[in-house]
């Protein structure tokens, strides 16, 4: 029997996950630099990520990759503290172009990546969880790129930095 899209593009994720395994894993060293100018002196703040979240950015939905309460499935609750600093990473799966975007109850845009359509390019955004947050989708695919963010527990969502790896890509606002 021919393996399906589905098998192909979930051992693709996994084949991804397993090479960005340190990423996750390494979130203390996540750094999130805010530089602010006031008149001629400069500013520089540097915060570390507390948890670091990675999805695989797929048409049919966002793959849970890390940490391990997500990882296998579509579309996961992403459960965030108040207050704790989260980097999200997305990985392009099937080189179609996504952005990662999350929103707040008012469904006001509270941060963001920029996109890609390369395959294994990745995306991340670092950000400080607030009690307002309350979903993510996809800029270009949001009916079936999208799931909730809640608050409370071990798994992670606003003031941004952003890191981008593979097609070169522009960086957004951050």
């Amino acid at each position: 029997m021919a393996p399906t899209r589905r098998t192909v593009l979930r051992a693709s994720a996994l084949g991804v996950a397993g090479s960005i395994a340190g990423y996750a894993g390494a979130s203390e060293n996540r750094q999130e630099t805010e530089t602010t100018t006031e008149g001629t002196g400069e500013t520089t703040t540097a915060r570390q990520s507390d948890e670091t979240v990675v999805l695989g950015g797929q048409v049919e939905y966002w793959y849970g990759l890390a940490p391990s309460e997500i990882q296998g499935r579509e579309n996961p609750t992403l459960t965030m503290r108040p207050g704790t600093v989260y980097e999200v990473v997305w990985v392009n799966l099937d080189g179609v172009e996504h952005e990662l975007r999350v929103f707040d109850g008012n469904d006001e845009e509270v941060v963001s990546t920029s996109s890609s359509s390369a395959v294994g390019a990745s995306r991340s955004v670092v950000f400080e969880a607030t009690d307002r947050l309350a979903r993510y989708d996809c800029e270009y695919h949001p009916e079936s790129m999208r799931g909730q963010v809640t608050q409370g527990g071990t798994t992670t969502g606003g003031t941004a930095t952003e890191t981008t790896t593979g097609d070169g890509g522009g960086g957004g606002p951050y």
